[in-house]
């Protein structure tokens, strides 16, 4: 291989590429950065085996001069810092006999021992037999893994709650996540030309880097699902991303389908409100009750003090209640609305507390299980 190559356009590509290359990882090809430089194009590759990332730099870009193909594996770290420090304007990456890899600028010569791209993991071609395929906006999809990402368990001790649940049916698609104390759920509607009914699990924290790397939030993301694999495809970048096996799960009976009481808030004014009371908050419980005037929050420290903070409504229906929760999980559920109102409804002392924004399609529901207290 052989290229002329602007610094800020193989920064731009290292950086997206980098968030899958492990910290710490048993295989050194791991701990490297994919280089393939065909024809028209040059392909960056990194995973860590539960995903990959791919970003894909075409000739057209006025940045790049490609002289000779070729393919190698660099160490990930070294070589991203080597280059940021490096100075601006054009460089030339040329690999010589076997598999050492020099980058040549105006002021610098330095030489990379590389790895051998045969033992670098592959990524599903296009051709390979999929279960599912599908389109989505990106603004849209990133909102929603958003919203329903941060009900998934960090935990392992169960690894199906660690995922969000993707069901793509007749009737479009649906997220869903639960930690068994959290559930979010939203459904999007798209087309289901296919008449396919896919099922699939992803672990949340790769959804999450996921939204990170979609920038354009007009175009739109394709999904395609494979027998234990899901790919993500947005313009010059693709990920893929292992699924989860196991059993996600029934939660048809866990939402409730009536309630007793149901208040209607500003979201932004009741999350400064639970932050608030948050600082004093024993053992993180908050106690929370509604009267026919306002929500009072309630917290306290034991020989430190306690605190409380009332929230007017925009309505009430139904009778005055009171219940205790986790303010941090609280608080995230909060942050993820994003603003407008939210309707909370409240279902009786042992039932879950269900929230559900009024900005947002009416399937968008988070569910938290009320804390018991003496």
């Amino acid at each position: 291989m052989f290229i002329d190559i602007q610094k800020d356009s193989l920064i731009s590509a290292l950086q997206l590429v980098l968030r899958a290359v492990p910290s710490n990882n048993l295989l050194p090809i791991l701990a490297g950065i994919h280089i393939e430089v065909r024809a028209s194009e040059i392909i960056f590759t990194a995973s860590n085996t539960k995903m990959t990332i791919q970003y894909r730099l075409t000739l057209d870009a006025p940045s790049l001069l490609i002289h000779r193909t070729g393919e190698i594996v660099v160490p990930a770290r070294h070589f991203f810092e080597v280059v940021r420090k490096l100075g601006e304007g054009m460089m030339t990456l040329e690999m010589k006999e076997g598999l050492d890899l020099t980058i040549v600028s105006s002021e610098s010569h330095i030489r990379f021992r590389g790895m051998d791209p045969q033992e670098f993991p592959s990524i599903h071609s296009k051709d390979d037999h999929y279960r599912a395929k599908l389109r989505i906006n990106n603004a849209l999809l990133k909102s929603t893994i958003k919203q329903v990402a941060i009900a998934a368990s960090s935990s392992e001790a169960r690894p199906v709650l660690t995922g969000v649940l993707f069901n793509f049916n007749r009737d479009g698609l649906n997220l869903m996540a639960t930690d068994g104390i959290r559930l979010a759920t939203r459904k999007i509607v798209i087309e289901n030309d296919q008449d396919i009914d896919a099922t699939f699990l992803i672990p949340a924290q790769n959804l999450v880097e996921i939204t990170k790397l979609l920038k354009n939030d007009t175009d739109t993301t394709e999904i395609v699902t494979y027998a234990n694999q899901v790919r993500f495809t947005s313009n010059d970048v693709q990920i893929e991303s292992v699924l989860i096996e196991g059993e996600f799960p029934s939660l048809s009976n866990v939402i409730p389908t009536s309630y007793i009481s149901e208040v209607l808030l500003e979201t932004n004014r009741l999350l400064n409100a639970v932050e608030c009371v948050s600082v004093l908050a024993s053992e993180r419980v908050i106690k929370i009750a509604a009267t026919k005037n306002n929500l009072l929050l309630f917290s306290q420290t034991a020989d430190v003090g306690d605190v409380q903070h009332q929230v007017p409504f925009a309505q009430m229906k139904g009778d005055d209640f009171n219940f205790s929760l986790n303010v941090k999980l609280l608080v995230e559920i909060l942050r993820s609305i994003g603003g407008g109102e939210v309707r909370l409804r409240f279902s009786g002392k042992l039932s879950p507390i269900m929230l559900i924004p009024e900005h947002t399609d009416p399937s968008t529901i988070f569910i938290i299980t009320p804390v018991r207290t003496q």
